[in-house]
């Protein structure tokens, strides 16, 4: 065999060899990279991880534990009996379209049947035979007019509690009744004709109680500002008429006022007695 052939057979052989030594070595590589452990360090951390010696009283004492967890019984609840299911109430559950419409109407019908009843018995309740909202005698007529005479701290305006009361006295001169008569009637003007208008104390506006002011001679509510002359006539601020007034009634020496009747007070506009402003206003 000549040395050209030796060459060609062995350097192929060469080859493959290196190739062979290559693969193995980067397979170890590998499987190093991979958590493999070498034969030293398997052996060092086995003499280190050797389980220590079980004594006898550990294991009597596991033995124990082990039969007492056996031995202990389980409480298991008494079977109950099951309940007996019932349909529920259909009026619970729901109101149907025409259940809503019958209660709809029947509760319409009783509201409207009691209010008719309340008022059926107001009407024919009997009124107040004494005090407020009935005849209210407040005295004769000489102290009558010695009350309007001495009036303070506003004179020539009588003030009576117990009928909620202005007792005004009104101008008899034949101009002022006839502007009277074209605007009163009834036992508003009766009492006109006798020198008297009875004017309640709460104002037409809000029901403030209007008060007398001695400077301007007028009847001047401090709530809003509505003003009134001496017999009650609307002359400024926001109410929408007169102050509102009683009949009065003289019986014999008696002055009795009839607060169970009262009747609106004039429209606006309206100046029976041409009285102006006296003076400056209180309110």
């Amino acid at each position: 065999m000549s040395s050209g052939m030796v060459i060609a057979i062995a350097i192929p052989v060469l080859v493959v060899l290196a190739a062979v030594v290559g693969f193995t070595s980067l397979r170890r590589r590998d499987a190093q990279g991979l958590g493999h452990l070498s034969r030293e360090t398997r052996k060092r951390d086995a003499g280190t991880m050797a389980a220590p010696p079980v004594s006898d009283e550990a294991r009597e004492l596991e033995r124990s534990v082990a039969l007492a967890r056996v031995s202990t019984e389980v409480a298991v609840p008494e079977p109950t009996t099951p309940e007996v299911w019932t349909p529920p109430d259909p009026e619970e559950v729901g109101v149907t379209r025409r259940q809503f419409l019958n209660r709809a109407s029947i509760t319409l019908m009783t509201m409207g049947l009691s209010t008719f009843g309340a008022a059926n018995i107001a009407f024919l309740w009997p009124r107040p035979t004494a005090g407020f909202g009935s005849k209210v005698k407040i005295g004769t007529i000489s102290s009558v007019n010695e009350v309007i005479s001495s009036a303070s701290p506003a004179a020539n305006f009588s003030y009576f509690s117990e009928a909620q009361t202005y007792l005004q006295p009104y101008p008899m001169d034949a101009a002022t009744q006839q502007a009277a008569e074209v605007v009163y009637s009834g036992s508003v003007l009766q009492g006109i004709k006798m020198g008297y208008v009875a004017l309640w104390q709460k104002c037409p506006h809000l029901g403030c109680k209007v008060p007398s002011c001695s400077t301007s001679q007028w009847f001047e509510c401090p709530c809003h500002g509505s003003q009134y002359n001496r017999v009650g006539e609307k002359k400024a601020g926001p109410a929408p008429r007169g102050m509102d007034r009683f009949p009065v009634i003289i019986d014999g020496d008696k002055v009795i006022i009839d607060t169970g009747s009262p009747s609106q007070g004039p429209p606006i506009g309206t100046d029976t007695t041409g009285q102006g402003l006296e003076g400056p206003h209180c309110a």
